[in-house]
């Protein structure tokens, strides 16, 4: 709660010797709007008013408990527990970088407890005259116009104010002497809000002090003000908030006080509304547990499109960057689209796009939609002699259809489809017979009809199930061709630590080497050596290899072209399972048969 700390007020004064004193002469209110347009209600942010423009303004001003009498730290009541003021007020821009401000508070209405009896004081008067106040701002820096020196990173400002010591009433709002307010404010716009604050020193000549006691912890004297403030830009409604703080200096032991003001400005024509209000914290006079400010104020006339937030066009303002780019509009001759900073710059301020990516800027680029060196001033280069008689972009000299037009990926030739089955002849295997696009345009055949395509089928010319590989039920299937490999349903035996082929194997490689009788259009098969890890790895290889050459041999010698057939070992490398486990192991010990496509065959020791 903000309150004022009045401990051991009137101490020295016997409290049945005499009348009620009235309090000493000081002014109560420590708050003042702020002047100009661009910053906030509570607080300046560095702006001042344009030249030859005026801001007035009218407010009235309510504040709850600014001044508690505190006794041997236990309250006694409020000397001021509700107090209304009226705040009228006239700016004017003198010149460009100087602001005029005349400041006229009034206090239309206070009232609190009565302490005759408890302190020997006396109540204020419940009406008065403040000590009128008057102000010069200069502006240092600004962002535009205005400012001693314009185009700054900021707006920055140095005001000197004072108080005059004279007024109507003792209402707590007239000052005992001269007082002078020096300040320091500063500000700038990000974009949709404006950020910055001030330092204000209230320095009074002599001490005001509420108490005759040994430890003074009333004394009205010298104070440092901090505030800082966030409020959105632009000409309609505005929004604020501000944090305030005073900081007493010299002596006494009062602590400080700090606010939180939250606020909102109405445009109506040349009218504006105004709202501020937000609670207080701590013990210094004159800091409420709430304040509440409204009213409304003329603002400046300011018909210049260029001022801040305002909507112009880049000839109305030929001094401004309005595209950000670093070239002002008057110069810019693209002034809304920036130039691009990181590529090619130059001063014209426009970008500089190459349409055609052939590396020649478009405004060098004789040709800017077709690429072109930089020595032939990014046109294509083209032989006099040659000609492009179907007008496809392929020279007549490297065109195999000259008078057909035609992609360059083709020749020159139109890309067709011979079957009519969707599939482009460049990737058609089968360009004159119909097929899906998923067989690469062939058909699907099935010679025996049992519903085995026949590339599937391990019996192409005999019916047989599914379930069997397309093959009788009496002649039991080992191997299921895939698109990738030769699946086998059983193991391939060798004798320990060896590379012969045991005996029970015999079947199954007989149903591998009978499977690519069938099927001469698998052109190659690898056929690969695998072992678990048990063993140095160069000797697993090693095996790996010399079984992978035996299963090679054998499938040679029951009638397939050793052309297509390679042989590989990869020893441990390529484990299928866990070699953690006696199962894992078994399973990696293993031959596989990979189908590696169309392609000529690679000898026995051939690479993957």
């Amino acid at each position: 709660m903000n309150r004022l700390l009045l401990a051991g007020l009137l101490v020295a004064v016997p409290a049945l010797a005499q009348d009620p004193t009235p309090l000493p002469t000081f002014s109560l209110t420590r708050f003042s709007l702020n002047d100009a347009p661009l910053g906030g209600l509570g607080a300046a942010t560095g702006d001042v008013l344009p030249h030859k423009k005026f801001r007035a303004w009218g407010a009235f001003h309510y504040e709850n408990n600014p001044l508690v009498l505190f006794r041997d730290g236990q309250r006694q009541g409020s000397l001021v527990q509700n107090r209304l003021n009226l705040h009228l007020g006239l700016g004017y821009g003198i010149t460009s970088w100087l602001t005029a401000t005349v400041e006229v508070p009034l206090v239309l209405y206070q009232g609190g407890d009565d302490l005759s009896a408890i302190a020997r004081v006396r109540s204020p008067d419940q009406f008065g005259l403040a000590s009128p106040r008057l102000s010069l701002r200069l502006g240092i820096l600004s962002q535009r116009k205005g400012g001693l020196l314009a185009d700054a990173p900021v707006d920055l400002a140095l005001q000197l104010g004072t108080a005059f010591p004279f007024g109507v009433g003792n209402a707590l709002a007239v000052e005992s002497g001269w007082n002078v307010f020096p300040q320091l404010s500063a500000g700038r716009d990000f974009g949709p809000v404006r950020f910055g604050g001030e330092v204000v020193g209230l320095v009074r000549p002599t001490p005001v002090n509420l108490s005759s006691a040994t430890a003074i912890r009333d004394q009205i004297g010298s104070q440092l003000g901090l505030r800082a403030l966030l409020s959105s830009t632009g000409d309609g409604v505005r929004f604020e908030g501000s944090f305030h703080t005073l900081v007493p200096l010299g002596g006494g032991t009062t602590p400080a006080g700090f606010e939180l003001l939250g606020g909102a400005r109405v445009p109506i024509g040349p009218i504006e509304l105004f709202l501020l209000a937000g609670p207080g914290f701590g013990s210094l006079p004159g800091t409420p547990t709430v304040r509440v400010l409204g009213g409304l104020g003329i603002r400046p006339d300011d018909n210049d499109p260029c001022s801040q937030g305002r909507k112009h066009t880049p000839a109305q303002c030929p001094d401004l960057d309005d595209d950000g780019d670093g070239i002002v509009n008057r110069l810019d001759q693209c002034p809304l689209e920036a130039e691009d900073v990181d590529g090619y710059q130059d001063s014209d301020g426009c970008p500089d796009p190459d349409n055609d990516g052939d590396g020649v800027l478009d405004r060098d680029d004789r040709c800017p939609m077709k690429k072109g060196p930089l020595e032939n001033k990014g046109c294509p280069v083209v032989k006099v002699a040659e000609k492009d008689t179907d007008g496809d972009g392929v020279l007549d000299s490297k065109d195999d259809c000259p008078t057909e037009p035609g992609p360059a990926e083709n020749k020159g030739c139109p890309t067709k489809d011979r079957d009519g089955d969707g599939v482009l002849d460049p990737d058609d295997a089968c360009p004159d017979e119909a097929g899906p696009k998923e067989n690469k345009g062939c058909p699907v055949k099935d010679k025996d009809g049992d519903g085995v395509e026949d590339k599937f089928d391990n019996c192409p010319e005999v019916k047989g199930p599914a379930s069997n590989q397309g093959c009788p039920e009496k002649e039991r299937q080992l191997v299921i061709i895939t698109s990738e490999k030769l699946i086998i349903k059983e193991k391939v035996f060798f004798a320990t630590a060896k590379a012969t082929i045991l005996p029970r194997s015999f079947p199954l490689l007989n149903n591998v080497a009978k499977v690519l009788r069938e099927h001469p259009e698998i052109q190659l098969v690898r056929v690969e050596g695998h072992t678990d890890s048990q063993g140095g790895r160069d000797y697993n290889v090693s095996l790996s290899q010399r079984r992978a050459n035996s299963v090679k041999d054998y499938l040679i010698h029951q009638g397939v072209e050793g052309t297509r057939l390679q042989a590989k070992g990869f020893g441990p490398d390529r484990p299928a399972d866990t070699n953690k486990t006696d199962a894992g192991r078994s399973n990696n010990r293993r031959v596989e048969f990979v189908i590696r496509g169309t392609g000529a065959a690679a000898d026995d020791a051939g690479g993957e």
